[in-house]
């Protein structure tokens, strides 16, 4: 950005908050953003620290000066062509608000059936006993965080290779509040660095792992800021969702489930290879946009 919005919004010595929002919105809109208002909005409650309904209350008040600098800082890292999430250091999922950055992938409303899919599965075991839950790749934790928010009879592990993406999962799992007593956290890739104890114990398996296939392009607001290692997998894009398939059934009670998301193309290819391995009770899920997107099976039926 080459002119700071609070400079530019008015020559008077006061600038409003209403002010801010109208040349906020006028700048985003300018640089081609499509969801200029709504984002605007975000930028503006994001560094008002308001609420939706609190910012309204206050529209019409003078910004103060390090709010109207908060938000020059989001807007020049968002007209820079940084995804929105980043910009705001923060982005929703279900009923969590989770610290999101560079070391992770931007949660996704796709991922959001999942966690239903989950909670499905959970159901069919006895209500009296504690389900134990894995989220592999667990990223900004998302997941994981979310099925132990939910519920009061699980006890989730969070598994995560990355160092640091799991400083960003072990922020947010600070942030659970009472529920953080309920989950676990471990650095490791998938299963290799899990106590040996844990194995045939966990009622389900999760993960949103990568799956686009390396030769494949994405756009470039997440191909030059997201993190590579949580968006690719091998040649063919599967690979890693493979893995899991393999190595689940050591880790699985016995009629344990798995729940894994992956592209719509993907789908029919991987609930063979379910069923070659030896799973049964496939079945895809669609996700918000109608597309197949969520396999989940069982293991030992």
């Amino acid at each position: 950005m080459s002119k700071s919005i609070v400079s530019s919004s008015t020559n008077t010595n006061k600038v409003t908050w209403a002010d801010l929002l109208r040349e906020t919105a006028k700048s985003l809109e300018e640089n081609g953003i499509d969801s200029f208002k709504v984002e605007a909005q975000w930028i503006i409650e994001t560094a008002s620290g308001f609420s939706r309904e609190e910012f309204l209350k206050n529209i019409r008040n003078e910004a103060p000066l390090l709010g109207a600098k908060h938000l020059n800082k989001i807007l020049s890292r968002r007209l820079s062509g940084e995804p929105i999430q980043y910009a705001l250091g923060s982005w929703s999922f279900r009923e969590l608000d989770l610290l999101v950055d560079h070391r992770v992938l931007i949660p996704r409303p796709e991922t959001e059936t999942l966690v239903d899919v989950a909670h499905t599965m959970l159901s069919q075991f006895d209500r009296r006993s504690k389900k134990f839950v894995c989220d592999l790749g667990a990223g900004s934790g998302a997941i994981g965080l979310a099925i132990a928010q939910e519920r009061n009879d699980v006890e989730v592990y969070l598994v995560e290779k990355s160092a640091e993406a799991l400083k960003v999962a072990s922020a947010n799992l600070a942030g659970l509040g009472n529920h953080a007593v309920k989950v676990k956290v471990f650095h490791s890739c998938w299963f290799d660095e899990l106590p040996r104890e844990l194995r045939n114990s966990f009622h389900l398996i999760v993960s949103n792992p990568p799956y686009i296939a390396a030769s494949e392009s994405l756009p470039n607001e997440v191909a030059n800021f997201e993190p590579h290692e949580a968006l690719f997998a091998g040649e063919k894009g599967t690979e890693y969702i493979e893995t899991i398939l393999l190595a689940s059934p050591k880790w699985l009670m016995k009629s344990g489930g798995v729940v894994l998301e992956m592209a719509p193309d993907q789908t029919d290819s991987m609930a063979e290879t379910a069923r070659e391995l030896g799973y049964s009770s496939i079945e895809i899920s669609k996700d918000l946009t109608g597309k197949p997107r969520i396999m989940s099976c069982v293991w030992g039926k």
